[in-house]
């Protein structure tokens, strides 16, 4: 029979990761080659029908837990817009609108509810916080995107969440989550899964109902790749006759130097995996063949594959730029490094006075986005960087079209989809020399350059090279159009094809 592919993962956010990435990538590299694959995931996410539709993600790629026992796995095909809805009485009640996005609910000059208006949609009911006689919220109405009420939350009298209750989208309670205090804190104690197939369950955590979730979509033709760390121990407990996979994204060493030596230290939430639970795996996949190597050799026992995890076709009216600009693209953390590459920007301007730095990406927290206007500041380069949030689409290839060289100042990689997506626009790539991607992806001193970690001058002597000599631009930027080829949809699913054979 034909295999079905699960890539298991939390969730589908607003900002997304390179692991959220990686999975819709492969989803779409999936189907364009016909082969049965889903999205899974395990998060309650009313709008997670909205934020595929952002990322050319069909519904039917996509199964959520909560979706699976809604019985609504399905696109929209409905829109409950306030003015129109039979939630609000209207002979009872008045819609006091304030904005856009927000209107109140009243009876008698009474305030009773606030509707927040669905994101990105006009009307269209998000949620409802209903008052009590003091004015604190007593419980909420949370919509789906797709238009139905996806579930009650019922506020506990001290504060905090007490009681849930998820529903299909004809009204039928389908969940109940209950919450008690834990510590100082109230945390879901109990998810009871009701009629379903005619029995009730009961469970202590949404991992446990997930684990249930898992194993009533899966059997022996089914291949689960789990690509969160975080749900290791569910998968790696399943009992189910799937064959199992864990796909690691980045580099599995703390220091990323030493990533080849056997003793390295591993990052904590990979300890479960390769102490506990590693003969649960059928194999472990790494985007590089060097990280595949270091792996075999630290566990001689285990069996793990190479593919790459981002696969990019070209994009289309690449043509040379004649801007400074440069651009770090990805997440704004702090373990990518971002602050030591503020610092070259002085040294830059000196040769290039109008270069341009844009960072994009979604920010690790507003603390740390203050920190580097802090540096910035400190630095006098207020004018030459621009800090960008998370852009996808036409928005991020008007910053990445104009851009003359992408920039990374990370410490360790597993492969670096920035890097990749950054070839497939042409354009030529300064990155640190580490462990283990960027020497997978940029040839120094071809469409690119590397650079000892930490060499802060290098660094900025290589990215003036190239914005200062136009043949050296003009030559990295047609080599980078080659070197994309590697990256292509064609050649990554190749290897996913030989995988499939072993």
């Amino acid at each position: 029979m034909t295999k079905q592919y699960l890539f298991v993962n939390e969730n589908i956010f607003t900002f997304n990761s390179g692991t959220e990435f990686s999975a819709m990538n492969r989803a779409k590299l999936f189907k364009r080659n016909g082969v049965d694959a889903k999205i899974v995931t395990r998060n309650f996410n009313p709008s997670l029908h909205q934020e595929i539709e952002k990322y050319g993600i069909d519904d039917d790629q996509v199964l959520n837990m909560y979706d699976y026992f809604q019985n609504q796995t399905g696109k929209k095909n409905h829109h409950e817009y306030l003015r129109y809805s039979s939630v609000v009485d209207k002979h009872d009640y008045k819609i006091n609108g304030v904005d856009n996005n927000t209107s109140y609910i009243e009876r008698l000059g009474q305030r009773i509810a606030k509707v927040s208006i669905f994101p990105l949609t006009i009307g269209e009911i998000g949620n409802i916080e209903y008052y009590d006689n003091f004015g604190n919220i007593s419980s909420q109405d949370v919509f789906d995107y797709r238009g139905f009420k996806s579930k009650e939350i019922y506020m506990h009298p001290a504060g905090g969440i007490g009681h849930e209750l998820v529903f299909d989208k004809n009204g039928k309670v389908v969940i109940e989550i209950t919450h008690m205090n834990v510590g100082d804190r109230v945390l879901p104690s109990m998810y009871k899964l009701l009629d379903y197939k005619g029995k009730t369950y009961r469970f202590n955590t949404e991992d446990d109902l997930f684990a249930f979730f898992l194993e009533e979509i899966s059997d022996e033709n089914t291949v689960i790749i789990n690509d969160r760390p975080s749900l290791t121990p569910v998968i790696a407990n399943l009992n189910t006759d799937a064959t199992k996979y864990q796909y690691l994204h980045n580099v599995h060493t703390e220091n990323a130097s030493q990533a080849g030596n056997n003793s390295a230290v591993l990052f904590n939430n990979l300890y479960p995996l390769f102490d506990e639970f590693f003969g649960k795996f059928a194999g472990i996949i790494v985007p590089t063949d060097k990280q595949r190597k270091d792996l075999e050799k630290r566990y001689p026992m285990g069996k793990f594959y190479s593919i790459f995890d981002s696969a990019f076709d070209l994009k289309a009216n690449i043509k040379p730029v004649n801007t400074h600009n440069i651009t770090y693209l990805g997440r704004v953390f702090r373990d990518k490094n971002i602050s030591e590459l503020l610092t070259i920007i002085p040294a830059v301007q000196q040769q290039v006075p109008d270069v341009h730095l844009n960072i994009m990406g979604y920010f690790e927290s507003a603390d740390y986005k203050n920190e580097l206007e802090a540096i910035i500041k400190q630095l006098k380069i207020e004018n030459a960087v621009s800090l960008l949030d998370y852009k996808i689409e036409a928005e991020k290839d008007n910053i990445l079209y104009n851009t003359c060289v992408l920039v990374q100042t990370s410490l360790g990689e597993g492969l670096s989809m920035s890097l990749v997506e950054g070839l497939s626009y042409g354009l030529p790539e300064v990155a640190y020399d580490v462990n283990y991607g960027p020497n997978e992806i940029i040839e120094n001193n071809v469409n690119g350059f590397l650079v000892e970690p930490k060499n802060i001058t290098s660094l900025a002597n290589r990215v003036i090279e190239i914005l200062n000599n136009q043949d050296t631009y003009d030559r990295m930027h047609d080599q980078a159009i080659t070197k994309s080829i590697k990256f292509n949809p064609d050649n990554v699913f190749a290897q996913w094809e030989t995988f499939f054979n072993k």
